[in-house]
């Protein structure tokens, strides 16, 4: 579930406490565009960043199946062109 006010999209996510998987392009931090988050009564227990797409659907399929291919293509649409440059 993508959120537009945040620019995070939600997987997992139970919006009452506020509990799931985000995942979050951070184009200032050079070293980790990619941020997974682990959020918990909305709070963020952990983050863990990676270097690129690759690495952040990596993350993702730790904690649950995701189908790579299908997610990469929905990510790539919803970031802005000029960020996949």
């Amino acid at each position: 579930m993508f959120d537009e006010q945040e620019q995070v999209i939600r997987y997992k996510w139970d919006s009452w406490t506020g509990s799931g998987y985000r995942l979050r392009f951070d184009a200032d931090d050079v070293a980790h565009n990619y941020h997974v988050e682990d959020c918990s009564n909305h709070v963020v227990v952990d983050d863990y960043g990676c270097a690129n797409l690759d690495e952040a659907l990596l993350v993702l399929n730790r904690f649950f199946s995701i189908d790579e291919s299908a997610e990469r293509t929905r990510i790539n649409s919803w970031l802005p062109q000029e960020r996949l440059q």
